[in-house]
């Protein structure tokens, strides 16, 4: 999903929200963060600030009672910035071919300071890291394939240098995983055969 998609499906912090509460809860049942108690009550804050979250949740566990939001957890957490500047940050950040710098995405997004530029980037590249985080999945069609990286190679006749293959003790070999549409991984592994690579489809997609 592209810049141009993030504006036009998601425009406001409500539609942003309620993509956000999907993702999170798919079958449509909320539950506790800390304790995974689905008995929870609504809470609706009238504000007059437009960078506050209206809409949070409160444990009815009687040992628990926290109180949460749908971006709890999340990098969106603790955050005053709208959300819908958030959704428009990752689609620059994942769509970029190359690493975008504060400085650039503080001109897209017309942010008042580096700072907090800077603040947004760092969050998305660590969530982007996380390999541990069961939402941090590839989902949908995934492209897939394997290529080497540094090593020596030697010369064949009617190959050019970029597609020959390298020496191989002096290379690694590096998974490609490309999300139909949306985010890419590089995955290192050791070898190419069929058990590694299912190995990391299944850890990664």
């Amino acid at each position: 999903m592209n810049l141009i998609d993030v504006v036009q499906k998601f425009p406001t912090d409500e539609e942003c929200l309620k993509y956000i509460e999907q993702m999170r809860w798919p079958d449509g049942v909320v539950r506790c963060p800390v304790c995974g108690c689905d008995r929870i009550s609504r809470i609706t804050r009238h504000s007059k600030t437009k960078n506050v979250r209206k809409s949070l949740y409160q444990c009815l566990e009687p040992t628990c009672k926290q109180q949460f939001s749908a971006t709890s957890g999340t990098i969106f957490n603790d955050s005053h910035l709208p959300l819908h500047k958030w959704f428009m940050a990752l689609a620059i950040v994942v769509d970029a071919k190359k690493s975008i710098s504060a400085n650039q995405l503080k001109e897209h997004l017309g942010l008042g300071s580096y700072r907090t530029a800077w603040y947004m980037a760092h969050r998305i590249r660590k969530a982007m890291e996380d390999e541990n985080d069961p939402f941090n999945k590839l989902r949908g069609t995934v492209e897939i394939d394997e290529t080497y990286i540094g090593g020596k190679t030697k010369r064949r006749f009617g190959r050019s240098k970029e597609n020959q293959r390298p020496r191989s003790e002096k290379f690694d070999m590096v998974l490609g995983m490309r999300e139909r549409g949306g985010r890419v991984k590089y995955v290192h592994i050791p070898d190419g055969k069929a058990a590694t690579i299912r190995a990391a489809v299944a850890k990664h997609v």
